[in-house]
C-alpha cells in the first residue's frame, strides 16, 4: 500500500516570548507548555534547520514529505530563507513550503496547509516548529495506533486534555493538547467541507489569545471528537520540545501521580484564591459605593 503522509509544520518569523523550562499544564497534566527561546531571525533560522536535520537524522518508518506553512509577519528575510527550502530533499521526503496570512496561529497554518495538500496525501502529522516530532518509527506507530483503535479519529502526540479553566468534565473543551497529532484526510474532509475550513481563530494579536486558543487548539480535535470518533494517545512518547532537545534535556512526557496531583492542587487552590480576592475587592467596592449613597 502506497500511503501518503506528509507532516504540516507552522512556523513564523514571529520572534517568541522567551520560557526556559518545560512544565506542566492541562488536566491531566503533561509536560507540554514548552520551552522557547527564539527571539531573533537567526534563532528561527536555525530551529527551521534543526526540525529538517532532526527528520533526516530519524527513520519514520514510512515515507513522510513535510510542509512548512509559514504565517507571514512582514517579515521579509525570514519568508526569504524559507522560501530558499522549497522542494529540497530530504532522507525520506522532499520540502513543500506554503505561505500563509498571519491569523490564527499555527491552527490558521495547519488549515492552509490542509487547504493546498489535501488532494495529496491520505494522512496528516500536525506540529509546529517548535515542537519536534522526529522519534524513530514516528510515523508507522502513528499509523497502526490509528488503525489498531477501533473508531480512531485523532492520534494526540501530547495526549488527552480539558482547559484547566473548565470545572468538571465538560465534553466542550475535550481536545488534543497543541493539537499535535496524526489523523486522515477522510476525517479531516468532513470537518472542512461541513464548516468551510479547519477550525482557527480569525485573530493575530495576542490579546486575542484565549480566542485563538479555544477557537484553534481546543475546537479543532474536540469536533473530531464530537463527530463520535476517540482521541488516542500513542503507546510511547513521540515529541520533544526543540529547545529542550537543543540542550541535551529530554523531561517525561507525564508526571508521577503525586507531582501530578500536588501541581493539581497547587492550581485550583491558586484559582480559588483568585475568585476570593476579586470577591473582596467587588464588596469592598460595593460597600464603598453603599456608604456615599446612604451618607448624601
Amino acid at each position: 500500500m502506497n500511503t501518503k503522509i506528509v507532516k504540516i509544520i507552522a512556523t513564523s518569523f514571529y520572534f517568541r516570548t522567551i520560557r526556559m523550562n518545560t512544565v506542566l499544564c492541562g488536566n491531566p497534566p503533561v509536560y507540554t507548555l514548552h520551552s522557547q527561546n527564539f527571539t531573533s531571525n537567526k534563532e528561527i533560522e536555525d530551529l527551521i534547520l534543526f526540525n529538517i536535520e532532526k527528520e533526516n537524522q530519524c527513520n519514520p518508518g514510512l515515507p513522510v514529505d513535510i510542509a512548512f506553512v509559514n504565517n507571514d509577519v512582514g517579515n521579509h528575510e525570514g519568508n526569504k530563507f524559507i522560501e530558499e527550502l522549497k522542494n529540497k530533499k530530504l532522507k525520506n521526503g522532499k520540502i513543500i513550503i506554503i505561505q500563509n496570512g498571519n491569523s490564527g496561529w499555527s491552527y490558521g497554518a495547519f488549515n492552509k496547509g490542509f487547504e493546498v495538500l489535501k488532494n495529496n496525501y491520505d494522512y496528516f502529522i500536525f506540529t509546529e516548529d517548535d515542537m519536534i516530532i522526529a522519534k524513530n518509527n514516528y510515523a508507522k506507530i502513528s499509523l497502526d495506533t490509528f488503525f489498531n483503535t477501533e473508531n480512531c479519529g485523532f492520534v494526540s502526540y501530547g495526549g488527552i486534555t480539558s482547559w484547566f479553566e473548565v470545572e468538571g468534565n465538560n465534553e466542550n473543551f475535550i481536545h488534543a493538547h497543541g493539537a499535535w497529532g496524526f489523523t486522515s484526510k477522510k476525517i479531516l474532509d468532513k470537518i472542512y467541507y461541513k464548516y468551510g475550513s479547519l477550525p482557527h481563530s480569525k485573530h493575530s494579536e495576542k490579546k486575542y489569545y484565549n480566542d485563538v486558543i479555544t477557537e484553534g487548539e481546543i475546537k479543532f480535535t474536540n469536533l473530531i471528537f464530537k463527530m463520535g470518533y476517540n482521541l488516542v494517545e500513542p503507546s510511547q512518547k513521540l515529541f520533544e520540545p526543540a529547545y529542550d532537545l537543543m540542550r541535551g534535556i529530554i523531561k517525561p512526557w507525564k508526571p508521577s501521580k503525586f507531582t501530578g496531583l500536588k501541581w493539581l492542587l497547587t492550581n485550583k487552590i491558586r484559582k480559588q484564591s483568585y475568585k476570593l480576592l476579586v470577591f473582596l475587592k467587588l464588596y469592598k467596592l460595593y460597600r464603598s459605593i453603599k456608604t456615599r449613597i446612604f451618607s448624601s
